[in-house]
């Protein structure tokens, strides 16, 4: 197919407002509505990751080295 009219099927494709067109190409191209991974993690999980970035912003961390050594440590490793 001709570099042209892949253009030009882009460009349509960004000017048109018909969803039962779009949702035919996505179709068509068998593309998978992607899911925000975040919205795939229970409330625990988010509500842990969101303290840990909270913890992370108040200065909250310790390096590889110093993990590491605690773990040694905590489990005998």
């Amino acid at each position: 197919m001709d570099i042209e009219i892949k253009k030009s099927l882009i460009a349509a494709i960004l000017q048109t407002e018909n969803e039962e067109i779009l949702e035919a190409i996505k179709n068509l191209l068998k593309i998978e509505d992607q899911a925000d991974f975040w919205d795939q993690l229970s409330l625990e999980d988010q509500e842990a990751i969101n303290e840990g970035i909270r913890q992370l912003d108040e200065g909250k961390s310790v390096s590889y080295e110093e993990a590491k050594d605690l773990i040694k440590t905590r489990f005998g490793f």
